[in-house]
């Protein structure tokens, strides 16, 4: 039987989604914990692999056990093992064919920027020193939307080459004293989200004089900005038909 359920985390201290050697990951964590609760040996696949120090809010993941399971019963007994950084929610049975990562329809990112010392939110916040044109910013996000070949967005260490995503939206606005990135598509490439960020913030700081347009039909990695850090960024939902 397949189970589905959602996945909050912070990836402050982990080396991001997959499970890895010599490194800490939320993979590890939870087929350890789900292991140790239904007493067997459970691989999780996910929705998606988010990079070292990134975070999450409704992460998706699915696991196969031979038997039923007390969802509620077993739920508390993972989140009780699991480090204070993650936790899980909304466990339950779903159809066979069911898939974490391929039954996904959309998934939405949340970058977060902040311009002074916050002590809360260092971990949560890329704090920016730089000044910068964010009406310019904003003239330039409309080029992401649509289906687009993102090919100069794709960082090395991919493991694909589709580079054609299809962005439904994607905005910039103001959440009090915090400018927050949005952005949804149906799939992503390695490190895409974090490059939009530091392009867009290079492109209105004036470092780049190309605008987002122009990078885009160019395919050429090295028109792009800096990379921005992974702390500000949150896989914030996944989106399935029919599946909470």
């Amino acid at each position: 039987m397949r189970y589905f359920f959602r996945v909050e985390y912070d990836g402050s201290r982990f080396g991001g989604w997959q499970r890895q050697p010599d490194v800490q990951s939320i993979q590890e964590h939870l087929e350890r914990t789900f292991s140790i609760v239904l007493r067997t040996e459970i691989s999780i696949t996910g929705a998606g692999r988010t990079d070292a120090g990134v975070h999450a809010r409704r992460q998706g993941a699915h696991f196969d056990y031979e038997g039923l399971i007390d969802c509620g019963r077993c739920q508390l007994s993972v989140n009780a093992l699991l480090p204070p950084e993650i936790a899980v929610f909304n466990l339950q049975q779903v159809e066979p064919d069911f898939h974490a990562r391929f039954s996904a329809v959309s998934r939405l990112y949340r970058y977060h920027i902040c311009f002074q010392k916050r002590p809360l939110l260092f971990r949560q916040a890329w704090k920016l020193k730089h000044r910068v044109d964010w009406e310019k910013v904003r003239t330039n996000i409309p080029a992401l939307l649509g289906e687009r070949d993102f090919a100069a967005f794709m960082a090395s260490g991919s493991g694909s080459e589709n580079s054609v995503c299809l962005v439904k939206r994607a905005s910039l606005d103001n959440e009090g004293d915090i400018l927050v990135f949005t952005i949804e598509a149906n799939r992503f490439i390695y490190k895409m989200v974090r490059s939009i960020v530091g392009t867009l913030v290079d492109i209105g700081r004036g470092r780049l004089e190309a605008t987002m347009e122009e990078i885009i039909a160019s395919r050429d990695r090295s028109m792009v900005g800096e990379t921005a850090p992974p702390f500000g960024l949150v896989l914030e939902n996944v989106m399935y038909p029919g599946v909470e």
